[in-house]
């Protein structure tokens, strides 16, 4: 009987040491990078397309890092309604549907304007540094010639186009093609402190005597005319950092003064580009890398 006990002291001893090791191994084989589940929409509850409250699609895709594309589970791989029955293109009206670049930003009812006012987070106000001066370059310039997105950005080709949703907090800013256009040194933005210095289009530009088209020396003082290379704030907008005269001189620093009023006798020479009294009347002639002479 004594020999039956200590047997079975042996046995419990070896299962509880066999148990031990079972949980150890178990433990030491668990996947601790498991990807976290995203606020997916599954079924669409009260409030789906309410932009003011807080189930609106349009904040549920913002939380689950802009994946349109689990729409397409229900309503098809072109939105056009699949199961539902329910075509988001209904209210997605521009072209590529939900995918489409003012679905986020820019103006939603206008395809046309992709550009803020109206950030991803939808801010309107130019203070804002994801609206700031987008109008201004895009829409309601009245300096020069209508400026692109490309000028300042890369722009993907579609919504999942690398780099566009990505890590960073904020847009990247480039500052390429007409910014960096026969600039003295590089152009570069502050991300900080939302300034850009020494783009072109505020002044970082040189025209030299020696390479002057038409011959027209006799209008150089200098062997350059030159620009003032103003460093302006993006998110100050209407505070007169574009005012004519801001950018260069009038005229431009190197260039011979005619008269006591030179804004009213641009036109002199420059008569497709402004009128007697200083008005830009071609706008593709004006901040666009040429000397328009007449």
């Amino acid at each position: 009987m004594k020999e039956a006990g200590n047997k079975m002291k042996i046995m419990i001893k070896f299962l509880s040491s066999l148990f031990l090791i079972v949980i150890f191994w178990g433990c030491s084989d668990l996947q601790t990078d498991i990807p976290q589940p995203i606020n997916k929409i599954s079924i669409h509850v009260e409030g789906i397309s309410d932009v003011s409250s807080p189930n609106f699609h349009g904040k549920l895709i913002k939380d689950s890092n802009w994946d349109v594309k689990q729409c397409q589970d229900c309503h098809s791989a072109d939105y056009s309604g699949g199961l539902t029955n329910k075509s988001c293109l209904t209210c997605h009206t521009s072209p590529n549907g939900p995918e489409a670049c003012n679905t986020c930003h820019g103006d939603f009812n206008s395809p046309g304007q992709i550009a803020p006012p109206r950030a991803i987070d939808g801010q309107f106000n130019t203070d804002y540094r994801g609206v700031g001066a987008h109008s201004k370059h895009l829409y309601t310039n009245t300096f020069g010639k209508t400026l692109t997105c490309l000028i300042c950005h890369n722009v993907p080709s579609s919504i999942y186009s690398p780099g566009h949703l990505d890590s960073s907090p904020h847009a990247e800013v480039l500052l390429n093609h007409l910014a960096s256009f026969r600039t003295i040194t590089a152009p570069v933005y502050d991300p900080a402190n939302l300034t850009c210095a020494n783009t072109y289009c505020h002044g970082n530009f040189a025209f030299y005597r020696d390479s002057s088209l038409n011959n027209n020396y006799g209008v150089y003082l200098t062997d350059k005319m030159e620009g003032n290379n103003v460093t302006v704030t993006w998110n100050k907008v209407n505070q007169n950092q574009a005012a004519c005269g801001t950018c260069h001189d009038l005229p431009p620093k190197g260039h011979k003064v005619f008269t006591d009023d030179p804004l009213r006798n641009c036109n002199l020479c420059h008569g497709s580009v402004v009128d007697g009294d200083g008005r830009i009347i071609d706008k593709s002639k004006h901040v666009n890398g040429l000397i328009d002479f007449n």
